[in-house]
């Protein structure tokens, strides 16, 4: 069941002609595919990750050397920038620094393992480094001894090594209970703060195992390769595409047809980082904009929000071209509270920059999966669906109207209130909270005056909007 869920700035249509924003149904979405990688038996993570998304290029890579597959790491350039590779038999560290913890792992358990085997060969040019780490968990927690804090074996690399066997010794057996160990290699130093990565460092690795004990890595020998499965990314829509962390979801909860998107708050080392989406098929600068329609003048969509203690936001960011560069000309913003289901909002926007004597074109329009405030929730999820532009109820805002107001007494009131009118008057109004939430929708029919009961509301200000043939008018009530 959807229900209406209306900020003071927005209103119903009633009788509307509808235009949906292009792709603001959330039905359009295109597969975008992806790149080979190890087939494991675990979860495993590598730069690819990152690097395919910003520059559709792989610097993790598999290479044959004879009949055998290598797994080769390398530094690359694209665009002036160098991305340093990683690999990592696990998944990234919950945080940053030499504190370090890695999710998942391989599992083992034998205590007479003394350290990691592996065949590799790698080239670090000038003063470029990389490594080799290891880290032994325990129910998810690094344990026993660490030449980098509990549990973390670190092995920098540097130079040049033809392709050999090499031992990266702990210095003696574990002999400690553990579940897990994580297994990572990087041909550039990702511990430190220095982002001077060396492009073409690089480094081949071959049938890796465990030194000592019974517990075996299967396809440590990297022989069977996989293509990671194509995500989706909705059309028009510009979101970030993250492998690592997703930041959103193609949702078959949809308020209308078959799909909606979702956007997620993620955690980043140990913080809750909003997702931004922005809707648009027409970009001014770097920012997707929507074109509005002259004869319409209202904006409406679908929204569920889960969350603890938080808050989404929609921006809308008005532009005005007079046919030469857009130009931003007015921001406003609507909080997105949380919800048990569907709900719809509606922002009359016209009669909004009407009132700031503002004309626009288009409209930049960025949903917030959580607003930026401290107390942000990863667990906050939002749910779009159904963006279009209309016709309002009548087109009355479209000049300026001058009408005798309507007045209300008593103001303040102790519950009852009456409103008085100029002339006799159909249509409806809205009653609406401080918060600016719509409490309850009255039709009415050939009034002179009207009354309305506040008893069993709390004290507070409550706003009434009108709605007739001659426009929307605004009253404002106290209740004692």
């Amino acid at each position: 069941m959807k229900r209406t869920l209306l900020p003071l700035t927005c209103m119903l249509f009633g009788s509307a002609a509808f235009a949906q924003v292009e792709n603001g149904s959330f039905e359009e979405w295109i597969d975008v595919e992806l790149f080979d990688q190890p087939a494991m038996s675990v979860e495993a993570i590598s730069s690819n990750h990152e690097i395919f998304i910003d520059a559709g290029e792989a610097n993790v890579t598999r290479v044959q050397n004879g009949n055998e597959s290598l797994l080769r790491l390398e530094n690359i350039e694209v665009d002036q920038e160098v991305y340093p590779a990683f690999y990592i038999l696990g998944n990234t560290p919950s945080q940053d620094g030499e504190n370090l913890v890695f999710e998942g792992g391989i599992p083992a358990s034998d205590p007479n393992i003394s350290g990691v085997s592996v065949d590799m060969a790698y080239d670090f040019p000038s003063e470029s480094s990389g490594f080799v780490i290891v880290q032994v968990k325990n129910d998810g927690t690094p344990v026993g001894e660490g030449t980098m804090g509990t549990g973390t074996f670190f092995f920098p690399l540097s130079g040049e090594k033809t392709m050999g066997n090499e031992v990266f010794d702990f210095g003696a057996p574990l002999g400690i209970q553990f579940d897990q160990i994580v297994i990572g290699f990087a041909t550039a130093d990702l511990v430190s703060d220095d982002e001077n990565y060396t492009s073409g460092a690089w480094m081949e690795i071959d049938n890796l195992a465990f030194e000592g004990g019974s517990d075996i890595i299967e396809n440590g020998d990297f022989e069977i390769w996989e293509e990671l499965p194509a995500v989706v990314s909705p059309v028009y829509v510009d979101v970030e595409l993250n492998l690592v962390n997703p930041k959103f979801e193609r949702s078959t909860d949809a308020s209308e047809g078959q799909y909606a998107i979702e956007l997620k708050t993620t955690a980043e080392f140990d913080q809750a980082e909003a997702t931004l989406a922005m809707i648009g098929s027409s970009y001014v600068d770097d920012t997707p904009v929507v074109e509005l329609v002259e004869s319409h003048g209202a904006l409406s969509f679908d929204y569920k929000y889960e969350a603890i203690q938080d808050q989404a936001e929609v921006e809308l960011t008005f532009f005005q071209s007079n046919g030469e560069t857009p130009t931003p000309v007015f921001t406003t913003t609507i909080d997105l509270l949380p919800t048990e289901s569907y709900q719809t909002v509606m922002v009359e926007y016209k009669q909004l920059l009407l009132e700031n004597s503002i004309e626009a074109d288009m409209v930049a329009i960025k949903f917030f999966s959580s607003k930026e405030m401290d107390g942000i929730s990863e667990e906050s999820v939002l749910t779009i669906d159904n963006l279009q532009t209309s016709l309002v109820l009548n087109s009355s805002f479209t000049r300026p109207v001058q009408f005798e107001p309507i007045t209300a007494y008593p103001n303040p009131t102790r519950g009852r209130v009456t409103f008085s009118f100029p002339y006799r008057s159909t249509g409806f109004y809205r009653v609406y909270n401080i918060q600016g939430f719509l409490l309850q929708t009255v039709d009415y029919e050939n009034a002179i005056r009207l009354t309305h009961n506040l008893i069993g509301q709390p004290a507070g200000q409550y706003t009434f909007r009108f709605y007739d043939r001659l426009g929307v008018r605004t009253v404002r009530v106290v209740k004692n």
